[in-house]
């Protein structure tokens, strides 16, 4: 008698359990895990300073990650953008930067830097930036090399497609794409203009 009580109780457990239920349909308490409501960046946030999602850092704020001292050259010298390309610039590197530019920036950035490309249109949210108007030719080399190793707003981080040298090679040939845009072909040298004419269609 008792082992069949002991079954009973066992089977009305057994009964009131919700395992079926819960793999079935997600119980209700769970999904305030799913759901939760929340902020994105770049979202307007009216319980926050300037009705904004994103806010800067507080004063004096420390990044948690440290990065160790580029054995190149980094974004910076004593708290301020480096202003000159730390390696060699010569034709090897702007070359070099051409080709990763082509294949990591122009997609967004348009292949001659001003922001016209394929997908520029769909990036309501922020546009591509234009990098020969003039507020993007008076960035230092260190900013533009940080937005390259880092990231900036909806665009992410090469640090791991491209070294740092790679990433100053583009930095460079983003300077020579601004140098080009206001350089007149016939003030180019004659081996220069004649590659020019024959890239040209």
């Amino acid at each position: 008698m008792t082992s069949f009580s002991s079954v009973l109780a066992v089977a009305a457990l057994a009964a009131g359990c919700r395992t079926e239920q819960t793999l079935v349909t997600p119980d209700p308490h769970l999904e305030r895990m799913v759901d939760q409501p929340k902020v994105r960046p770049y979202e307007a946030d009216t319980a926050l300073p300037k009705g904004m999602a994103m806010q800067r850092p507080p004063e004096g704020a420390i990044p948690f990650a440290r990065t160790a001292a580029s054995p190149v050259g980094g974004a910076t010298v004593d708290g301020h953008w480096t202003e000159r390309i730390p390696v060699a610039v010569d034709r090897t590197l702007v070359q070099q930067g051409r080709r990763d530019f082509e294949t990591f920036c122009a997609a967004c950035h348009g292949v001659l830097g001003d922001g016209t490309s394929a997908v520029a249109p769909h990036m309501q949210l922020r546009r591509p930036e234009n990098l020969i108007d003039a507020d993007a030719r008076g960035y230092p080399p260190g900013r533009v090399f940080q937005a390259v190793r880092q990231g900036y707003g909806l665009m992410p981080s090469y640090a791991v497609e491209l070294s740092e040298r790679e990433s100053w090679g583009v930095v460079a040939y983003v300077r020579a794409l601004q140098i080009a845009r206001g350089t007149l072909a016939a003030r180019l040298p004659a081996d220069a203009r004649a590659e020019l004419a024959r890239e040209s269609p």
